[in-house]
């Protein structure tokens, strides 16, 4: 009886797995000899860090300044007894000092390049119907009553970018 069961399972493995050998022989045989031409793929665009002439060192650092802001926004928003005034105050103090620190960093020119290739990139990619810009504490930003788009309320300007200079 033990040897008819191991019998039957080892039947059943062998016959799911002969369309896999045989499947994986067959792509083997249509593959494409190594002196043949490979079909073009689409062309990924070089990293905005690249065109702007920025190094990876500059990237890396860039980086880390953002997380370190991205942790004290965090804190700021953590802080039950702040109204949401002096949050958002707290907070612009926090972009300028990431901006002041960034210009130190990146050169003006290679920034406003790579900030440039940024804006282009984000213009290309499509956002999801009915997404909702978040606030840095995670809010909803209100709508604009009149469009229906998502607007800030006020007019939100980092101070010390190259852009803004």
């Amino acid at each position: 009886m033990l040897v008819q069961r191991n019998s039957s399972i080892a039947l059943l493995f062998l016959a799911l797995g002969l369309p896999v050998f045989a499947q994986s022989t067959e792509t083997a045989q249509n593959s494409p000899a190594a002196d043949q031409p490979v079909p073009h793929r689409a062309r990924v665009q070089v990293p905005c860090w690249k065109q702007a002439g920025m190094t990876p060192d500059m990237v890396n650092r860039r980086w880390e300044l953002e997380d370190q802001q991205k942790v004290r926004i965090a804190q700021v928003c953590a802080e039950p007894s702040t109204s949401a005034q002096q949050k958002h105050d707290k907070i612009e103090q926090i972009h300028a000092d990431t901006d002041g620190s960034l210009a130190q960093l990146i050169p003006v020119k290679e920034l406003k390049a790579f900030n440039k290739c940024q804006a282009e990139v984000d213009q290309r990619r499509p956002k999801a119907p009915g997404e909702k810009e978040l606030g840095p504490c995670g809010g909803v930003i209100p709508a604009s009553a009149a469009d229906g788009t998502t607007t800030p309320t006020a007019d939100h300007r980092h101070t010390n970018t190259p852009d803004n200079q």
